[in-house]
Order: structure tokens, then sequence, then C-alpha cells
């Protein structure tokens, strides 16, 4: 009997088949052939030996024998078909053996850092903290697996989409509260470096420095602060400078003036401008007592321009810049200013008209002035060619280079200090004992340099100037000024002293009193008295 190909397939190892068995030996006897129709066809082989021992049993064996290859054919037939459909199955179970589906590996992927930069990808992928193989999707708020395929992939759901454009018009509170931090810091930077800027102009207006000075100091700053931040980025040149100083801090300067001017009681000092000018400025200057500060202050309150230094004119510039403080005249309890009569007159002076409003206001003259004034008409008992004889030395020699390239030869000369002439100005009342000190100094070598002047060119300048060095009294009036001279001016500065010398004002004046009256004995004056060594 011929098996399927199925049967074959799932076929046990053990004993050979009967078939197989009687293929391999033909010459088998028909028993056993018998035996294995009977087991095929379901006769039972009790009934074949009751068949056996029937007269008939010759033609009962053929009849079984041909019952047998009946059923043989019928039962081969239906196991051909069975084994073609069996075929079929083992070919396809043979072909899945055969070629087998390969599963596809699948890779972990990391969260890699360069997709933060990625434009596309950056405004919303985060790394997942507690997975290193998933990221963080900022919008949906999720976390997801795979690789940048897969994140480029969720860039484009739709409801990434859809929470991507709600996202935009809605702000962070984490961003919120990060831009916050980073403004105040800019803010507070930027405050610090207003500040630097402030106190460098400040500084350059309370020592009176040229603004030229700022064009260098912010870039010396940096060198020298080359870790700070506000220095590096002061950018305050001269131009800067004086912006701050005229818009900024005169501003606030003035205002902080005038509120405390408002409160307490204060003098106001005036003087005009000496300098030759179409318009005059005239210079106001408040004195009061500062609690802050503890001690008197002088401030200025102004530079008015006044088209004419009259009384009435300089009254209502005055009253005209407290009004626009606000200033009330009743704090004012007191005026300064030189003894010119266009301020000291008691009729049509500036004096009369102040009484006018605050018939209780102190007017004080200036001492320095009423000081030089003294001098001045002490002065005139002297003769006057005295007074020339100091302006025709100096005039004489310092006009000329060559001049004084030859009095130096005589200074050397005579072993006297090579030291310049110096000039008596009208308008500084102190320098008039430093140019007659200096000519006493100077004398021997004066008097043989015009002594060879004139004996060599004849100059009518020279013998001039020769004669009254050979007058005996030059000398003495040049000693006797350089003796009264330096008391007057001790006084002068004195009264020009910005601390308080109130304690000082009795002795010094006691003294130069006593000068004044033995000036010409010195011998007169008190032992106990100090006399100050020229």
């Amino acid at each position: 009997m011929k098996q399927s190909k199925l049967q074959q397939f799932f076929k046990k190892p053990g004993p050979p088949d009967e078939t197989d068995k009687r293929q391999e030996n033909p010459n088998k006897p028909t028993e056993e052939l018998h035996e294995v129709t009977e087991v095929q066809t379901g006769i039972n082989p009790d009934s074949r030996a009751n068949l056996g021992s029937d007269k008939n049993s010759k033609n009962c064996d053929q009849d079984m024998i041909s019952l047998g290859e009946e059923s043989g054919s019928s039962t081969e037939s239906s196991e051909s078909e069975e084994s073609d459909s069996d075929d079929e199955c083992v070919d396809e179970r043979m072909n899945v053996k055969a070629k087998p589906k390969k599963k596809k590996t699948h890779y972990k992927h990391k969260f890699n850092s360069g997709w933060l930069s990625d434009k596309d990808l950056q405004k919303w992928i985060r790394k997942d903290e507690k997975d290193s193989t998933r990221f963080m999707c900022l919008v949906c708020n999720k976390s997801y697996i795979g690789g940048k395929t897969h994140a480029l992939r969720h860039s484009k759901n739709k409801f990434h989409v859809k929470n991507f454009k709600a996202k935009q018009h809605t702000t962070d509170l984490a961003n919120l509260c990060s831009s916050n931090v980073e403004f105040k810091k800019s803010v507070m930077l930027q405050k610090s470096v207003e500040n630097a800027e402030l106190k460098l102009s400040g500084f350059i207006a309370e020592h009176n420095l040229p603004f030229r000075v700022m064009e260098h100091l912010p870039g010396l700053l940096k060198n020298v602060f080359p870790d700070s931040v506000i220095a590096g980025k002061i950018t305050c040149g001269r131009d800067k400078t004086r912006n701050i100083i005229v818009k900024k801090l005169a501003p606030d300067a003035d205002q902080a003036l005038s509120e405390k001017l408002q409160k307490c009681k204060f003098s106001i000092l005036l003087d005009e401008s000496t300098d030759k000018s179409v318009v005059k400025s005239m210079a106001v200057v408040a004195r009061f007592w500062c609690p802050q500060l503890k001690r008197v202050c002088d401030r200025l309150l102004g530079l008015v321009e006044v088209p004419s230094a009259t009384a009435q004119i300089m009254k209502g510039e005055v009253d005209k810049l407290l009004s626009v403080r606000n200033i009330p005249k009743e704090n004012c309890i007191g005026f300064g200013w030189d003894n010119a009569s266009v301020n000291m007159g008691e009729v049509t002076g500036l004096k009369a008209l102040v009484k006018i409003d605050n018939p209780y206001v102190i007017v004080v003259g200036c001492v320095c002035h009423s000081l030089a004034l003294c001098a001045s008409n002490a002065s005139k008992e002297i003769p006057l060619e005295f007074d020339e004889f100091v302006r025709d030395v100096y005039n004489y020699i310092q006009h000329s280079p060559k001049r004084i390239a030859a009095y130096a030869e005589f200074q050397g000369i005579t072993d006297t200090k090579n030291h310049r002439l110096l000039k008596v100005c009208d308008v500084r009342w102190l320098s008039l004992e430093s140019v007659v000190m200096r000519i006493l100094e100077q004398w021997r070598a004066l008097k043989v340099y015009f002594y060879e002047e004139f004996k060599a060119i004849k100059s009518a300048s020279a013998e001039k100037v020769l004669k009254m060095m050979e007058n005996v009294y030059t000398k003495l009036y040049l000693q006797f000024l350089g003796f009264i001279l330096p008391q007057v001016n001790k006084l002068n500065i004195l009264f020009q002293a910005e601390g308080v010398r109130l304690h000082c004002l009795c002795n010094e004046a006691h003294f130069g009193s006593l000068a004044t009256e033995h000036a010409l004995e010195p011998s007169s004056i008190p032992e106990n008295t100090k006399v100050r060594k020229n």
C-alpha cells in the first residue's frame, strides 16, 4: 500500500509496516496477505475460520480475495485523494520550515543633545530625565520612545500641531519667571552703570577738573578692573559728562538747596564779574547752617546776567531768583558785598533797597576790600616815585629776552639767587608784598646791572632807575613796606578763610594795630609779641 507524504512526515520510528515487509519478501505465504486484508477490510478472523470449514471454502477464498482487491482499490483511491491534500499541506509546511520569516530587530535610540539645536525640534523637545531612551514633548507633556525620525513624525501629529498652536498664544510660567529674573538683572546692571557714571561726573564737578579727563578715565578703569562688568560698560566721555552735570546733577542739587533754604535762615553774598565783556554776571551765594554736615556751608544759588550794574537791577534779579525757587524773603537775614558806592549807598544803593523789604536785615561790607582801601589810603603818604620805580624795574628787564640773559650773568657774579622779577597787579591786592620782597632780594644784582647798562648804552630808562637806587630813601621805603605789608596781608587772608576764625581775630587785629603804630620804631613792640620773620 502506498503511504501518503503526510503519513510519512508524521510517521513515528518503529517496526516496519506489513506492506513494506511484503514488498520486501514477495514469496511469503498468502496467509499473511489474508491477515492484512482482513485487518484492512474489517473481517473478523473467526468468521474466516467458519468459512474455511465450508465445502465451498475455495470459492469463498476467491471471493474474499476479490473483495479484498476491490476494497483495496477503493482504499487506495481514497488514500490517493487524501495523500494529494496532505501533500499540499506538507508542501506548505515544508516551505514554511524551509524559509522562516525573520523577526525585525528594534534598536533603542538614546536622546541626542544635538536635537536641541534642530530648528524643527528645539522648541518642544526635551530629554526625559527618568529614561535616556525617551524624549519629552513639552507641548503634549508626554514622554515618547524613539529616535529623531519618531520625533519628526510626532511633530506632524495633528494633536501635537493643535497643542503647539495653542501654546504659542500662552506664556509659560517658568519662562515668564526666568525672563523676569534676567530682565531684573539687566535693569540692575544698567542702574549700577548709571550710578557709576553719575559718581564720576560728580567727582569731576566737585574737584573742578576739566571735562577732557573723562576722555581717558573710563578706558583706564576698564584696564585696571578687567573683571568688573560695571567698569566695562562705562561709556562716559567729556560731552556726556557735561550733559550729566548740567542736566542731571545741577537740577537735583538746586532742588535740594531750595528745599533747605525754604526751612532755614540764610545769608546772601553778591559779587560782580571783573572781566571786560558786554554782559556782566553776578554770582549769588547762599551761606547757611547745614544740620546734616553740622557746619556752615556756602552754596552757589545762581549766576545771573545783569545788563547794567545798578542797584535796582541787582535787587530785581535777586528777588526774581528767590521767587522762582519758592524761597521766602523772610528767611534771608543778611547780605554781604563789596564796599562800592552802588552797594553801600544809604539813599539809592543796594543796601537801602534791601532795608525797605526787611529793616532788620544785616548788611556787611567786604572786610578785605576795606583793608585794601585802608592800605591804599596809607600808601598815598609814600612818594609816587617809589611806585613808578617798582614798575620800571620789571618793565625794563622782563620785556627783553636779551636783557634777561644779561641780568642772569650779574646774578651769578653777585651770588644772588636766580629768580625772576615780579609784576605788580592792580587787581591783586596781595601781589605788592611779593614784588617788594623780590626787589629787596635782588637789590645788589640790580644796582650793578643798571650801572653797567647805563655806562654801556646811555639809556634814559636805565639812568632813571639807577638814580632811584642810589637814593637812600628808596631802599628805606621798600624795607618799611616789606615789614608792614605782610601784616596787612596776613589779616586780609584771615578774613578770606573758609573756616571759622572768630577766635583769632582779636589777637591778630591787636598785633596789626601795634605794628602800624610802631612801624618806624620796631624796638617799641612788646617782647612777648611774635613778629613774622621774612
